[in-house]
């Protein structure tokens, strides 16, 4: 449940910012544009973007809201009062009347800084930047390519804690999927664990051998399950430790070749406090 005092989600807020703008704009309405013909007039409040001089004409480019409450238009106006044009600052917040002319242009009628609406808008802009795209680097970054060892792991000195046959890149044929750690069992068969220790999961088939995992794990254990999503087969990785909690996804790309790691979920600068268990 959200604590109360939570800040309300982007939208309400805008829509919340809208109404506030439009009573505003409602008021300055009334006061400037008495006697005026309010069938020809339009008001709007916005960020003078540009200032601008086409031979003796003189033209403002204005960025306000439109008629969607998350969206921003540019709005260019002509400026026919020389007095009012000397006057306009560029990256200022005004007040603003103009007509549409038959031609769609629009001209300045009446002009006035609003820095109401200057804090109104910059809140709305700056307090939740869109999120950057990710390079192609980044993304590449997030999986890993495993191709086959040119050397087979000797595992003559360590312990096999799991292992099970699937063929798992469709080639009819079966590959083997094994779990080793340097840790030694007793002479009870029991492990004799240690604060750390290294772990290794393998795939293995006639000629290949893929390390998936090889690695120091200190106070914690890796585990890994097989499962198939949408006729897909997929290799599951759990790696716990006193610093590390790490899910990583591996499937097979048939066209390279190669098992490729996915990490689906790595937390930086985790500290477990506790995690359960069952007697």
């Amino acid at each position: 449940m959200k604590k109360d005092g939570e800040k309300m989600s982007k939208k309400s807020r805008n829509v919340t910012i809208i109404v506030i703008i439009l009573v505003i704009l409602g008021a300055f309405y009334v006061l400037k544009n008495v006697g005026e013909n309010r069938n020809q007039l339009k008001i709007i409040s916005g960020l003078v973007i540009e200032k601008n001089k086409t031979g003796s004409s003189h033209f403002i480019t204005v960025e306000t809201f439109g008629e969607n409450e998350n969206e921003i238009e540019k709005l260019v106006m002509k400026v026919e009062n020389e007095s009012q044009w000397k006057a306009i600052e560029k990256d200022d917040y005004y007040f603003m009347t103009y007509t549409v002319k038959d031609n769609s242009s629009l001209v300045l009628k009446e002009i006035e800084k609003n820095d109401t609406f200057k804090t109104i808008y910059e809140s709305i802009v700056k307090e939740e930047p869109e999120e950057e795209e990710e390079t192609e680097e980044e993304v590449r970054e997030k999986f890993t390519a495993i191709f086959p060892s040119s050397d087979k792991l000797d595992i003559s000195q360590l312990t096999l804690l799991d292992r099970e046959n699937i063929d798992f890149n469709g080639d009819g044929k079966i590959e083997t999927i094994s779990m080793f750690t340097t840790a030694q069992r007793d002479e009870n068969g029991e492990m004799m664990w240690d604060d750390g220790q290294k772990w290794f999961l393998l795939i293995n088939d006639e000629d290949n051998e893929y390390v998936l995992f090889d690695d120091y794990v200190q106070l914690g254990m890796l585990e890994f399950w097989v499962f198939t999503s949408k006729d897909e087969y997929h290799i599951m990785t759990l790696q716990t430790g006193s610093a590390v909690l790490k899910l990583s996804d591996y499937t097979f790309d048939y066209e390279k070749g190669s098992f490729v790691k996915k990490d689906i979920f790595n937390p930086e600068f985790l500290n477990v406090i506790y995690n359960s268990t069952i007697k």
